[in-house]
């Protein structure tokens, strides 16, 4: 019975074949789990990450490697055999695709983003995932290509119908190449992060994500707005929230009937309200700036320290400390300048007529 021939080969070496199949899966398996046992004891979430990658592609070749060994042992047709030789190595090149993919993103997962995630980390975690998606890409376009070139087709005339093409797809959606264009400048010149208040085009808010084709931005009153990222290559970007400090302008005009004595301890005096504010920054700038139009007057810089998302229980946003941060200053001027007897100039009315219509009937 087993000397019966099918397809030109008898069932003794049907089996035979079948059980060199068999076999190596059986054997990938074992490989499979020795490497993943292996990355284990090495106690790092890296090589575990590498193993476990590496593990399926492994046992996928070997399969392939006795797939190969059992082709062979078959009396196959010469048309059917190359077919099954070039099947078996265009399948062998997008398996060592699959390694390779699964290698890059063991080492994203093991050393890149655990540096993204690093306090004062200098690239942020969303620009290496935009890396990843666009190595895997190209690691896999590599990969299909080299696989399709190994077995007679000819890849230069494929890529050059797909230049073509693209051509044309961005040449109808421009937009979308723009957007595509400021998103990775956005990602890689990094001229602000998520969480941070910018400015641009008109549209003030808290940057919440940024994408490939837009930023999604939350202003002022609670609302989304999506901005296309090709706004950040043709208006003027401002990050509001670079700066260490707020700064707030207060300009005070005294009494004309202020002395030098009183001018000088009115300076002191803001600058001890700068130093016990406890939401302000301590290097204020004071001048005495007017003398001569009727009052004196002063002018006081001060800095209300930027807020954090730590503070948020205390303050639910930026404006809101910069609001008590003012009240308070303002409050502690008057009551300051009022125990040491510090007037503030009245308010100077400006008559427009003739003399006649003021004059008492």
């Amino acid at each position: 019975m087993l000397d019966s021939v099918y397809l030109g080969n008898s069932i003794q070496h049907w089996i035979i074949a079948l059980a060199i199949v068999v076999g190596s899966l059986a054997a990938g398996w074992i490989i499979s789990a020795f490497i993943r046992l292996l990355g284990k004891r090495f106690k790092s979430e890296f090589m575990v990450s590498v193993a476990a990658g590496a593990g399926d592609p492994v046992t996928a070749l070997v399969v392939l490697f006795g797939v190969r060994i059992a082709a062979e042992s078959l009396a196959l047709p010469v048309g059917v055999r190359e077919i099954a030789n070039n099947a078996t190595v265009f399948c062998t090149v997008v398996v060592f695709t699959w390694l390779a993919a699964n290698a890059y993103d063991a080492v994203h997962r093991g050393v890149f983003e655990p540096y993204a995630k690093r306090p004062g980390a200098g690239v942020d975690l969303h620009l290496f995932a935009v890396l990843r998606t666009i190595i895997n890409i190209v690691i896999w376009i590599i990969g299909l290509a080299s696989a399709l070139n190994s077995v007679g087709f000819e890849v230069s005339a494929i890529l050059a119908g797909l230049g073509l093409g693209g051509m044309a797809l961005a040449l109808a959606s421009q937009d979308t190449v723009a957007n595509v264009f400021g998103g990775v400048l956005v990602l890689t010149q990094r001229p602000f992060k998520i969480g941070e208040r910018i400015e641009v085009d008109g549209i003030d808010g808290w940057v919440q994500h940024v994408g490939l084709r837009q930023t999604v931005v939350k202003n002022w009153y609670g609302r989304t707005v999506l901005i296309p990222n090709k706004r950040f290559t043709d208006s003027v970007v401002i990050n509001i929230d670079s700066q260490s400090v707020y700064f707030q302008e207060l300009r005070l005009r005294l009494a004309p009937e202020t002395t030098a004595a009183q001018l000088k301890s009115a300076t002191e005096i803001l600058h001890q309200i700068a130093v016990d504010g406890p939401l302000l920054d301590n290097s204020p700038w004071i001048a005495l700036d007017k003398i001569g139009h009727g009052y004196f007057e002063i002018e006081f810089w001060y800095g209300i320290l930027r807020w954090t998302s730590a503070q948020a229980r205390q303050f639910p946003d930026e404006y809101e400390k910069i609001c008590r941060g003012k009240t308070w200053v303002n409050l502690e001027v008057i009551s300051r300048f009022e125990a040491a007897g510090i007037r503030f100039a009245l308010p100077i009315q400006a008559y427009v007529g003739s003399p006649a219509v003021l004059a008492d009937p």
